[in-house]
């Protein structure tokens, strides 16, 4: 009988995990092509976690099978690009082109705006919806896109509008009230003030303006975390903790062992039942008098607010979707009874007892059963998608009726309750424009506090390029091809344009810099905020 083989060393597949270059050479062949209980090769775990060098070595100077496939029917090259290795992906392409596993060619029985099986541009849509596999390309050509898409990473170049605040939001210690009250009081916290849908600017600069506590603490009363009069709402944005503020703001206090500027959002709407005449007088004499003396004056937030910078439109983000929340959400909708603010604005929940005839007793609300006692601010997601040509040369936009003339846009639509990004991205375009969509990138997100959406800036590959917006949503007046120069063009010309004017020679407009369209079609456009990787 033939002596047994030597186990594998047990620290081979550790190795190869943590990127130990040195570890795995000195290791021979029998431990190199060793298979754990998954069947997972060293080669595997490399490749998995991107170490670009093992992959090399294990490949070229090992000479490793890279066609050897796992319990779960992968090769190495397949977990590479499954976990978006890129670098590692690229090895493969060069030294061993031909050891992923290509799916098979199958008629889908799933949602027709489930993901596809296949690579980007190896996917064509069917009369119902569905998608099966055809070759890499398009009149005869090689897909571009599909390379363009394989290699691509995409990053953050700045912050988009309506992101980048400075401020830290302090959530830990929303639930410290006596945080919150001695930041209520400190003399140096900030409030800013809103009402109706307006908020408070300063005159002379494009800037937000704010009150102290002394200017408010009149109408807030003393214990406004518990008993703020209806008609108001009161949320704790957080504080600016940062050592410049520390250090050019003399008047910055120490709250509760720390030191920053707090900033508070305090809404003067006073609407709804249960608000008090002399709430109203207070409010009113407020808005008049604090606002000429000081030289600053209450605006409409859209446009307003696409002027200020990135610390205060982030503040100002916060505090206007997380008011508007607040001023929907004031009765409880299990029993109707008003709903008492907590943590500084950030939840809402339905009061443990009620009165009936007279008497207070226990709430039998549905609020206080199972995890449904509280209710948080809402986010409501938006898929905004920059649909590319099978050329990767042309995008797809959108117009509506109502727009001025010559505006064009991503085509875009509200992710629904039990939908993916990936699944809203292909419904909406699908009903908008009738175009099929293969893959979906994210590139980057905004918040658009109108009052409280979160736009998902994709791009997504077109598996047909015929169009019909008349179909399904009718959403749309008009969508269209544009090139890439088209679009060049347009985003150098909409610099100090305004959204709202017509194009006055006909020619194309785009959304401005503060909307999230305009930044995932100039990354498309120019590749700015894309870094290609090329082989190695």
């Amino acid at each position: 009988m033939a002596p047994s083989a030597p186990s594998p060393q047990p620290d081979v597949f550790e190795a190869a995990a943590a990127g130990n270059l040195e570890a795995i050479k000195d290791l021979g062949r029998i431990h190199l092509e060793a298979k754990n209980d998954r069947g997972w090769t060293p080669l595997m775990f490399a490749a998995r976690y991107g170490h670009v060098s093992i992959v090399e070595f294990l490949l070229s100077a090992a000479k490793v099978d890279p066609k050897v496939q796992n319990k779960d029917g992968k090769t190495a090259a397949d977990l590479a690009e499954f976990w978006g290795s890129l670098e590692a992906v690229a090895v493969f392409d060069r030294l061993a082109p031909n050891s992923t596993t290509k799916p098979k060619t199958q008629q889908s029985t799933a949602s027709p705006f489930a993901a596809p099986a296949t690579t980007p541009s190896e996917v064509t849509a069917t009369a119902s919806g569905t998608t099966s596999t055809v070759s890499e390309t398009v009149g005869g050509a090689k897909s571009r896109l599909a390379e363009w898409w394989k290699r691509r990473r995409v990053y953050e170049t700045e912050p988009v509008h309506f992101s980048g605040g400075t401020h830290n939001r302090l959530s830990f210690l929303r639930t410290d009230k006596e945080y919150l009250q001695a930041s209520i009081q400190a003399s140096s916290s900030r409030y800013l003030i809103l009402a109706d849908h307006g908020v408070m600017f300063k005159s002379t600069t494009k800037h937000l303006a704010f009150a102290s506590y002394n200017d408010i603490s009149h109408l807030i009363g003393k214990n406004p975390l518990t008993d703020l009069p209806d008609g108001m709402v009161l949320v704790f944005l957080g504080a600016d903790e940062s050592p410049e503020t520390a250090s050019n703001i003399p008047q910055v206090t120490l709250v509760n062992g720390r030191r920053g500027l707090g900033y508070w959002a305090l809404d003067l709407s006073a609407k709804g039942p249960g608000v008090k005449q002399e709430t109203k007088d207070a409010i009113e004499q407020f808005l008049n008098a604090f606002p000429e003396k000081h030289g600053h004056y209450m605006a409409e937030m859209r446009p307003a607010a696409f002027s200020l910078s990135s610390p205060e439109g982030g503040l100002v983000a916060q505090a206007r979707s997380v008011i508007d929340w607040n001023k929907r959400s004031r009765f409880c909708t299990g029993c109707g009874q008003k709903n008492l603010s907590l943590d500084g604005g950030h939840k809402r929940t339905c009061p443990p007892t009620l009165l009936e005839n007279g008497v207070e007793k226990a709430s039998d609300c549905l609020a206080h059963k199972g995890v449904q006692n509280f209710t948080y601010p809402r986010t409501d997601p938006v898929v905004i998608v920059c649909v590319i040509s099978q050329d990767g040369e042309r995008v797809l936009l959108g117009r509506q009726a109502v727009w001025p003339k010559g505006m064009y846009s991503c085509l875009a639509g509200f992710v629904e309750p039990g939908e993916s990004l990936e699944e809203a991205a292909r419904r909406e375009v699908k009903e908008e424009a009738g175009v099929h969509l293969g893959h979906v990138m994210y590139h980057s997100s905004q918040p658009w506090p109108f009052p409280n959406s979160l736009m998902v800036g994709c791009h997504a590959e077109a598996l047909n390029e015929d169009f019909d917006v008349t179909k399904e949503d009718q959403e749309l007046e008009e969508a269209k091809w544009f090139s890439r120069q088209e679009i060049l063009d347009a985003l150098n010309g909409s610099r100090g344009v305004n959204w709202g004017m017509p194009s006055e020679d006909g020619g194309l407009r785009l959304p401005p810099r503060t909307a999230i369209a305009h930044h995932i079609l100039k990354a498309w456009a120019a590749q700015k905020g894309e870094m290609l990787q090329p082989k190695m």
